[in-house]
């Protein structure tokens, strides 16, 4: 067990924690959640040692290993994927060779420590299979998404993403025995995250995971910690157990708080009463006495973490069809990302663009900014349509001499002062921190100041590429609700599932060679992409030992299996219920709009409100079938 005794960490001022103590055990799985800056990081890195505590002591198991992933990694940059991968293994890799070294000396002395060296070399071999260590690397970094050509060329050449795919590529092969994972899914594709989560679900050893995406929490983990207050709540369950824990436990002390504050006020009265009467002096005295007892009773009361809601101005309606492709052919020199896509987006669509790294997401959005040329079709903006888009690259062009709030300000169709400082809110800014400097700012503040101000003026086409990867779950829930109420039109690329879960009304698929629209929901498209990754055995050799030791799988291990499946049914059911609650109460309000007298002679609008109740039917009518049948498969005896 690893054991973090009476810990505490501060910046400056800033407290993250104070006399927190809390454990993890070998085999446990936590997810470790919280607001952006309440020390998520601090403490992944004070475990992995490359910070130290304040205050408090941490005991690890003997011969604990611990493998980190930090967001940030590390520059490798005249190593090759496959090098960077196998680094560790170094000492037993070209094992033929080193053989054939050490096997050469004749002299007596020489030999003796030849052999036990030859020895050594045979043992980390058993252990580590080491002659399985390269089929093993590339399963990894092809799992992980990495292109097979780009395996034996220096990283220097490959983006951040796939530089951060092949450091946690090294560390899965070590197969440490606690795992620490700095918000691991940040630069993975649908793909890639599945390959990722059924390697995860298989791993022997501990681990403790930041992420902000909610899903892939509650796929791999059982226990979940929230830093918040300077304190670390920890309880089991993954990320939405543990949200139903809490406020039952809020709800607990609120109502003890309630009775020990009715209790204080009626001794507080009878002590005020009774201190100069000499009679009940004494009384008195033993009451002042419960009353100090009673107050430090008084439960500090866990904070519900609710972010600010807020709306996006409502934008000037598009023409019916906002932006149409039509054989389209585009890519960078003579390199042709896609060739001859054909794409209508109607108005009021909320379009998830989905699919593996460098098929070509990004540049679709590219294409309709106008930031990219196509070489061949034709590009048409709709009527009226005006066209937002955020992307990374935004960031240069903000006015670093202005202050967050003066930023907003400037671009927002609203200038009074709560509705600025609600938008900057909602992306992490309040209090004295929206009048400092746009140059003070991290690459992290810099991409959420601009997705703010892009928010307080969305016009009525939004473009958006992966406008989640700096947010904390809570505002990631804001802006999908936001999202989602919105009334224009929306394509985005995201690898957030939740996000696109609640905001999407159509999922395009680009894979190389292919432009499609995806004939389901979320949940189906996620189905068809682990359809691609048979459940396989473990890689690692260790696990691959423990395989071989249990035999085939007992009865009970089934069992527990299709409990596991009963409660991923569960979760997908009660996904599909939210998502039904929303397309009901969409449909709700277009229908009242409909039957509107006001609008009765406005019949541009009755048209469109036709086609977008049309849609909403549509689309509830598939999730009813899928809800219907999960509900067969979970009627089903349980074993």
């Amino acid at each position: 067990m690893i054991t973090l005794e009476n810990i505490s960490k501060q910046y400056g001022s800033k407290v993250l924690f104070d006399q927190v103590t809390l454990s993890f055990h070998e085999n446990q799985r936590t997810g470790l959640i919280g607001c952006n800056g309440s020390g998520k990081t601090t403490i992944l890195r004070i475990l992995s040692g490359v910070e130290q505590l304040d205050k408090g002591t941490i005991h690890f198991p003997s011969g604990m290993s611990i493998g980190y992933l930090p967001q940030e990694v590390e520059i490798l940059d005249h190593m090759t994927p496959m090098e960077i991968v196998l680094e560790p293994f170094a000492h037993i890799l070209n094992f033929e060779e080193k053989l054939q070294s050490m096997s050469e000396t004749s002299d007596p002395e020489s030999l003796e420590k030849a052999l036990k060296k030859i020895d050594a070399l045979y043992d980390a071999m058993h252990f580590h299979d080491g002659f399985s260590l390269g089929s093993r690397a590339e399963a990894i970094l092809a799992g992980l998404g990495v292109p097979k050509d780009n395996w034996n060329k220096p990283v220097k050449l490959l983006s951040g993403g796939y530089r951060m795919r092949t450091v946690l590529g090294r560390l899965l092969l070590t197969a440490p025995g606690f795992l620490l994972l700095d918000e691991p899914t940040n630069h993975l594709d649908m793909d890639s995250l599945v390959w990722l989560e059924k390697f995860l679900e298989r791993y022997k050893g501990g681990m403790l995971i930041v992420s902000h995406d909610r899903d892939f929490l509650n796929r791999i983990t059982t226990y979940t910690a929230e830093i918040s207050g300077e304190t670390i709540l920890q309880l089991k369950g993954n990320y939405d157990q543990f949200q139903l824990l809490k406020e039952e436990l809020r709800e607990n002390e609120l109502n003890r708080a309630k009775n020990l504050e009715t209790k204080i006020a009626q001794t507080e009265r009878f002590v005020e009463r009774f201190k100069a009467k000499a009679t009940k002096a004494t009384q008195a005295q033993s009451r002042a006495k419960l009353l100090e007892k009673l107050r430090a009773e008084l439960p500090v009361i866990i904070q519900d973490g609710k972010t600010i809601h807020f709306s996006f101005p409502a934008p000037p309606m598009s023409g019916t069809v906002p932006l149409q492709l039509s054989k389209v052919t585009a890519g960078y020199g003579e390199n042709n990302v896609f060739s001859n896509l054909s794409l209508t987006v109607n108005r009021g669509d909320k379009i998830a663009i989905v699919g593996p790294n460098g098929a070509g997401k990004s540049t679709l959005l590219k294409l309709v900014t106008g930031m990219l040329v196509p070489k061949s079709g034709d590009l048409t903006i709709g009527h009226k349509t005006t066209v937002r888009y955020f992307g990374q690259h935004q960031l240069e062009q903000l006015d670093i001499s202005k202050t967050l709030y003066e930023t907003v300000r400037a671009e927002s169709v609203r200038t009074e002062t709560t509705f600025v400082r609600n938008i900057l809110g909602a992306f992490l800014f309040s209090g004295d921190s929206v009048d400092k400097k746009v140059e003070v700012c991290s690459g992290g503040e810099k991409a959420r100041l601009v997705l703010a101000t892009i928010l307080a003026n969305p016009g009525n086409l939004l473009l958006l590429d992966e406008p989640t990867n700096h947010l904390d779950i809570q505002s990631i829930e804001m802006l999908a609700e936001a999202m989602a109420e919105f009334k224009g039109t929306i394509l985005f690329v995201s690898h957030d599932e939740y996000f696109i879960s609640q905001i999407a009304t159509r999922i395009i698929e680009i894979r190389p060679g292919s432009v499609r629209d995806f004939p389901g929901s979320l949940a189906d498209y996620r189905t068809y992409v682990e359809m691609m990754f048979p459940d396989e055995k473990q890689d690692t050799p260790l696990q691959a030992k423990a395989t071989a030791a249990a035999g085939s799988v007992s009865n009970k291990e089934k069992k527990i299996a299709e409990r596991e499946q009963r409660k991923k049914v569960t979760r997908q059911i009660e996904k599909i219920e939210r998502e039904i609650v929303v397309h009901e109460n969409t449909l709700s309000d277009l229908r009242t709009k409909l039957n509107d007298p006001a609008n009765s002679t406005n019949f541009e609008l009755l048209h469109s409100l036709s086609r977008e109740i049309t849609s909403e039917e549509c689309v509830l009518n598939k999730l009813m079938k899928d809800w219907e049948v999960l509900q067969d498969e979970l009627s089903q005896p349980e074993p």
